[in-house]
């Protein structure tokens, strides 16, 4: 059950795991840079547009999964999630409910995320919809040809 597992803030001894957990999911694939860069960009503890929450089994247990996500500059109310990396759905929904509950606290309108429609990112897909976010736009060959860009949204006030 998503009860089960423990979210909490990466903190900066969690980097080699997280790293890790970032590696796991993204080797040999071209979005490996881009994520272990919005990770270090969490690491630095300097931007809201770059934070992370990770999830474990147990408050003990090594982090299972991580979810990349922040404000976006020059939106009003506007949160983002970059990744959702964990092999465990489970660890999935609860990383993003947490984000949701956090977002409901802090007044967001919205929360939106640019998937693209390519095997890394099927299961994060799968868990978005779960969690009540909606495709609202696709672009055909966006990010190269036969992947499309998925914008996903989730509105506080339609759950």
């Amino acid at each position: 059950m998503v009860d089960t597992i423990v979210v909490r803030p990466l903190m900066p001894e969690d980097a080699p795991t997280a790293r890790e957990t970032v590696i796991d999911c993204f080797r040999g694939t071209p979005y490996l840079a881009r994520m272990l860069e919005v990770l270090d960009d969490a690491l630095k503890f300097e931007d809201p547009e770059f934070l992370c929450l990770l999830g474990a089994p147990g408050e003990s247990d090594p982090p299972a999964g991580l979810v990349l996500f922040g404000t976006v500059l020059g939106a009003r109310l506007v949160t983002k999630i970059h990744a959702v990396v964990a092999p465990d759905p489970r660890v999935q929904l609860a990383l993003l409910d947490a984000v949701r509950e956090t977002c409901v606290r802090s007044g967001e309108r919205l929360v939106v995320c640019e998937l693209p429609h390519d095997a890394p990112f099927d299961v994060a897909g799968v868990a978005l919809l779960a969690s009540g976010f909606s495709e609202e736009g696709r672009i055909e060959h966006f990010v190269r040809e036969g992947v499309a860009l998925r914008l996903l949204v989730w509105r506080p006030e339609a759950s």
